[in-house]
């Protein structure tokens, strides 16, 4: 009976730190896709155009935000 609760507590430890684990790169590939759409927009300041970078989505997106739609 001890071994269950036992293994049922270690399974329960290892999910929170896989979901952590998760949540922090999450943050991580957050960062630096802000970065990286941070350098598109300098490279097309006059454009204001991020397609050349790949970053349309990320542009879509915010858009979307800003105006709550």
């Amino acid at each position: 009976m001890k071994a269950l609760i036992a293994f049922i507590g270690m399974a329960l430890v290892i999910i929170v730190l896989i979901e952590i684990n998760e949540r922090i790169k999450a943050k991580k590939a957050k960062g630096e896709r802000l970065e990286a759409k941070e350098d598109c927009q300098k490279e097309n300041s006059e454009q204001e155009d991020c397609s050349g970078c790949g970053l349309i989505n990320v542009c879509d997106k915010e858009e979307k935000k800003k105006t709550g739609r």
